[in-house]
């Protein structure tokens, strides 16, 4: 392997990483730009050293995936530093498995598949880039309400059958037994969801309304 095949490799892969970091950073994800470009060259150099190293020239006897296969057990650690529950919510999967790709886009580098890469690269990014579209597909809005006690549930759940054009998706409490319930609408409208906010403010047990728009 020669210098110039190697820096193409690291490049490519730092450049891949890089791609797919910035879906992830302008839409404010724990990895951006950095995090990705730098694991993505990592699992490449990484796969070029488990190449190169573990390689007996005189035997012709090697053992490449040394290195190479630790790559992919350990991404899962830092990406679970990206998944967080918020409310009813789980934050960053999809991030989680940027980071995988990006890792495995980076060891496909470092193997010399570069054919293999970039399509990979291209069908990521296309895939992240669909998520805008499907988003208008499926709109949902959380309304988060904080309650002193739990005795007057059933008379915000009233209040939600009332309205025909209200699809109530799901009903989610807090893991803390703070009093905080979550109720998920399927394609709510700005005026449907006013309406309930302001029938919900006549309960006197409810401390607090939060409006989540979940896309």
């Amino acid at each position: 392997m020669t210098y110039y095949e190697i820096i193409i490799k690291i490049i490519l892969s730092s450049i891949s990483g890089a791609l797919i970091g910035y879906n992830r950073e302008k839409i404010n994800r724990p990895a951006g730009i950095r995090t990705h470009a730098l694991l993505s060259l990592g699992a490449s150099i990484l796969t070029i050293i488990s190449i190169t190293s573990f390689y007996d020239p005189v035997t012709k006897v090697g053992d490449p995936g040394r290195i190479a296969a630790q790559i992919v057990s350990g991404i899962g650690f830092l990406g679970a530093g990206t998944i967080l529950k918020n409310g009813n919510k789980v934050k960053g999967l999809t991030t989680a498995a940027t980071l995988w790709v990006s890792a495995s886009i980076g060891m496909t580098f470092g193997a010399g598949a570069y054919f293999v890469g970039i399509s990979a690269l291209i069908i990521t990014l296309i895939i992240l880039y669909i998520n805008k579209f499907s988003k208008h597909l499926n709109i949902e809005r959380t309304i988060e309400i904080t309650l002193k006690d739990k005795k007057d549930i059933k008379k915000i759940l009233d209040i939600f059958s009332k309205h025909n054009n209200i699809i109530l998706k799901n009903i989610d409490f807090s893991q803390k037994d703070d009093g905080i319930l979550y109720f998920v609408l399927e394609k709510p409208g700005y005026m449907e969801i006013s309406k309930i906010q302001k029938e919900l403010m006549y309960i006197e047990n409810i401390e607090n309304i939060n409006i989540i728009d979940d896309n």
